[in-house]
């Protein structure tokens, strides 16, 4: 099958050979999910080699290294936390992350930058530490050679202004927003905006996009869908009128005028992994 060089996928479900033979032509890789963490490790560099055997341009999802001193789940991030001593937790996290991976050259790093954390009442100083937290990390992606994109999440009350987002990361040389289909269309629906304009506004302001859908409209732990499913991956006959996220061709044909990477970002939680193949294929035969 003709390779699309922006297409990609999250190298969990799917096998690269597999994703190859699907018209893959880059993928995202992340820690993993077997049970013990030195299987991960062991799986993560496996599937770098693979990738780089093949000349497959990759992306690393942030964090890899997990340190026994981190307590909290390693997707957490507390960059912009109200908490000095959480924000330096996630700092450290970060620069032990790049520092032991340095000798890989992916094509840029993804990270979760703003979390959930508690309101700030005075948005002024809010906005001196998002400067100085955005200005450090892109001072350790430039002392390492690397790009970091952040992934956009609109459930932390204070950094989901799109207009923010734009202004504050478009300002830096090794940043980028990464914007992530399923994580935007639960901020629209808790901070109540219209999902398509939204990404109509953020799609030529990313560098990357991640793919992926849900059903209903409820977000994280009050969507049925998501505790049941997670990422539910996507097919370009997903409508919005048959009770999906959003209409996925639609969404496709905007973000694919970009020429950025799109990384199908599923779990095969949802009618297992021929459903995820046919939605490759579908998405595939859409941009081809």
């Amino acid at each position: 099958m003709k390779t699309i060089a922006n297409l990609g996928i999250n190298i969990v479900n799917l096998k690269i050979e597999e994703a190859v033979e699907l018209g893959i032509g880059r993928v995202e890789v992340c820690l993993g999910s077997e049970n013990l963490y030195a299987e991960k490790i062991e799986k993560f560099y496996r599937r770098i080699n693979r990738a780089q055997e093949r000349g497959l341009p990759y992306s690393i999802h942030l964090p890899v290294y997990i340190e026994n001193w981190y307590p909290h789940n390693y997707f957490s991030a507390f960059f912009i936390d109200k908490d000095r001593s959480m924000r330096e937790l996630s700092f450290r996290l970060l620069e032990v992350n790049l520092e032991k991976l340095k000798n890989l050259r992916p094509d840029y790093f993804v990270l979760h930058f703003p979390g959930i954390c508690e309101k700030w009442e005075d948005h002024k100083e809010f906005l001196k530490i998002l400067k100085k937290s955005l200005t450090r990390i892109d001072n350790l992606a430039n002392n390492y050679g690397v790009r970091i994109y952040l992934e956009y999440f609109g459930s932390n009350d204070n950094f989901w202004s799109l207009d923010e987002w734009i202004s504050y990361i478009g300002k830096y040389d090794n940043l980028g927003i990464l914007t992530d289909t399923g994580h935007l269309y639960f901020a629209s629906v808790i901070q109540g905006f219209d999902f398509m304009e939204a990404l109509e506004t953020l799609a030529p302001n990313s560098k990357a996009f991640h793919l992926w859908t849900t059903k209903g409209d409820k977000a994280y732990c009050q969507s049925e869908y998501y505790k049941k499913y997670h990422h539910i991956g996507p097919h370009i006959e997903q409508l919005k009128a048959d009770g999906w996220a959003f209409n996925t061709g639609e969404v496709v044909e905007l973000i694919a005028k970009q020429k950025k990477p799109i990384i199908i970002e599923p779990s095969i939680k949802y009618k297992g992994k021929e459903y995820l193949i046919e939605g490759i294929k579908s998405i595939h035969k859409f941009l081809k």
